[in-house]
C-alpha cells in the first residue's frame, strides 16, 4: 500500500502540533480576576523555573518534588506547583500542607531559602513561616483539567 507524501506530512505536523504546545499543570501563571489558572507550555516552563531552580540549588524536578521544611526541620508540606507571572518569573510555590485536609497554599518564594540534607543526597526548601503561618497563606485552586 502506497502512502502519499501529502498524508505523511500531514500526520508529521499534527505530531509536532501536539508535541510543541505540550502543556503542563505544574507550573502556572495566575489568571484574570475570577478566570482559572493556566497551564504554560513545557517550553515555557522550563526556561522560567531554571534561573528559579538554580537559585536555590535545584533542578527544576528537585524544586517541583521538594518538602517545604521548618526551621527546627518539620516537614510542612510538599511542593506541588510552581506559579509565575505574566513575565515569566517564580513568584509562588504551591504547597500542600502536612495535615488531614490537604490544604494547598501560594507560599511566596522569597519565604523560602534552598536546604541541603542527608550529605547532599536530599534537596528541599526551608521556610521560617510556622505552620500556623502557612495555613493563613491565600489557598490554591489547581486549573481544570
Amino acid at each position: 500500500m502506497k502512502i502519499s507524501a501529502l498524508t505523511v506530512v500531514s500526520a508529521a505536523a499534527l505530531i509536532l502540533a501536539a508535541c510543541g504546545d505540550n502543556r503542563t499543570d505544574d507550573v502556572v501563571q495566575p489568571p484574570a480576576p475570577g478566570a482559572e489558572p493556566a497551564p504554560v507550555t513545557e517550553a515555557r516552563a522550563d526556561a522560567a523555573t531554571a534561573e528559579a531552580a538554580l537559585a536555590f540549588g535545584m533542578s527544576r524536578s528537585q524544586l517541583e518534588d521538594a518538602d517545604l521544611l521548618s526551621a527546627d526541620n518539620t516537614d510542612l508540606g510538599d511542593v506541588e506547583a510552581l506559579v509565575l507571572n505574566a513575565s515569566g518569573q517564580l513568584t509562588h510555590l504551591v504547597v500542600e500542607l502536612e495535615g488531614p485536609d490537604d490544604v494547598k497554599v501560594q507560599v511566596p518564594v522569597d519565604q523560602v531559602r534552598g536546604l541541603t540534607r542527608n550529605n547532599g543526597a536530599d534537596k528541599d526548601l526551608a521556610t521560617d513561616l510556622t505552620a500556623q503561618q502557612l495555613a493563613a497563606l491565600p489557598r490554591w485552586t489547581p486549573p481544570a483539567r
